[in-house]
């Protein structure tokens, strides 16, 4: 495979979590993962004209269940640490195999500190959003922050959600949102996701409102 990952994404805001995958690789046929264990815990195949168009890069999200309904240890029992392999089947019948390797290094949700609710409107030519630094988990270094702005409500179908999305470095702890993106009177919800080594990110979520 071209690509193979394998990551956890937390919300720390919502308290929630859920697995993310991502495949990269020559037009394949069908597509599989197993656990560390050996044990088959995916698989994609595609069928009629796909199966003749092959598929290359596939992304997929788990549900991502209440921390009540399913407890951060019970979520990291059903996705234990370890190797991960990825096998397919390619056009011309050539073996496609790739690793991953998902680590139980859990990042902290940064903490926001500014555009918040109840601290007034937010100038839409001047903003800037802000977060602390988080630390290490487990001694694995966070590698980045990815920061989203996110316009809630669109005009337009084809884009239910106009988006800025960056990324920052692990030194980072505020971003400028440039000029012309934020309309005025407009809410907008932002975030921040802190990354670490070997992939794992944990997001927080706040909303502002432009001044008119």
């Amino acid at each position: 495979l071209k690509d193979a990952r394998l990551k956890i994404e937390v919300n720390a805001t919502d308290g929630d979590a859920g697995i993310q995958v991502f495949i990269d690789a020559d037009p394949w046929k069908w597509m599989d993962i197993y656990d560390p264990y050996g044990k088959m815990i995916f698989r994609s195949i595609t069928r009629g004209r796909f199966a003749k168009q092959g598929g290359t890069e596939l992304f997929m999200e788990s549900a991502e269940p209440n921390f009540s309904e399913l407890t951060l240890e019970k979520f990291l029992q059903r996705f234990p640490e370890g190797i991960y392999r990825f096998r397919g089947r390619g056009m011309e019948g050539e073996t496609l195999v790739g690793s991953a390797k998902l680590t139980h290094n859990l990042p902290a949700g940064p903490e926001l500190v500014s555009p918040l609710e109840g601290q007034g409107l937010v100038d839409p030519t001047n903003a800037v959003v802000m977060w602390q630094p988080v630390v290490a988990p487990n001694g694995s270094p966070i590698i980045g922050y990815q920061v989203l702005v996110v316009q809630l409500k669109s005009n337009f179908s084809a884009i239910p959600k106009v988006a800025l999305d960056v990324m920052m470095p692990a030194t980072a702890t505020s971003m400028a949102v440039p000029q012309g993106f934020l309309l005025p009177d407009t809410e907008y919800e932002w975030e921040v996701l802190a990354i670490e080594a070997s992939g794992n990110q944990t997001l927080s979520t706040a909303f502002f409102r432009t001044s008119p």
